[in-house]
């Protein structure tokens, strides 16, 4: 018989990820902004008008390449159109792609690829602290990965098995989970590499 996988991402802690992009909104409206990345990290489905459907470089003297399959647009997560369209095909449940432009610091040039902010709009309270010691605790409940986790370092319940195959842990900060199904659509069209996966271990 075989067993169940279920996966967790560090791609939202890698800083390797974290690109020198912003949006204006950052200026005129940062309270308002900072508000929502902090909700969509957090799970909560928000309505496209929340994201910014224009961002760019931040600095001058930095040009922007093709961005990775997935990355940090100024807080906000996002995937390619590739990776977005994989998502699609799957239970999604209240989760979102929201599409955005990326340009220069010119703010006219455009960087190559479509990209769409993901809204993980979807929780689940599977995430077990006792049984995953390599967590490590974080102010008001929650707990975050360490560097270097492995397969089976942090252990979930069958809360995991039902439901959307994309989803948030409320105990758990600045990561997400997946279902099998979903991790292996994504090696299959060779999108996981940015993902930092790690197999979860069923308790």
């Amino acid at each position: 018989m075989k067993t169940e996988t279920v996966w967790i991402s560090r791609a939202m802690s890698d800083p390797t990820l974290i690109k020198s992009i912003t949006s204006n909104w950052m200026e005129f409206d940062p309270d308002k902004t900072v508000d929502a990345i902090r909700r969509s990290k957090m799970g909560e489905p928000l309505p496209s008008e929340r994201f910014p459907t224009e961002m760019h470089c931040r600095y001058k003297d930095k040009r922007l390449k093709k961005l990775p399959d997935i990355y940090s647009a100024g807080g906000f997560l996002a995937v390619s159109s590739a990776c977005a369209e994989v998502l699609r095909q799957h239970d999604l449940g209240q989760t979102s792609l929201y599409p955005f432009s990326v340009f220069q610091f010119d703010q006219k040039t455009q960087v190559e690829g479509d990209y769409f902010h993901l809204n993980i709009g979807e929780t689940k309270n599977a995430f077990e602290p006792d049984e995953s010691p390599r967590a490590r605790p974080f102010p008001t409940n929650m707990w975050v990965l360490p560097g270097g986790v492995s397969d089976g370092d942090i252990a979930v319940n069958s809360a995991a098995l039902s439901g959307a195959d994309l989803w948030i842990d409320p105990k758990m900060r600045n990561a997400f989970f997946l279902s099998d199904r979903l991790v292996q659509a994504l090696k299959d069209a060779k999108l996981t590499r940015r993902f930092g996966l790690r197999k979860c271990r069923l308790v």
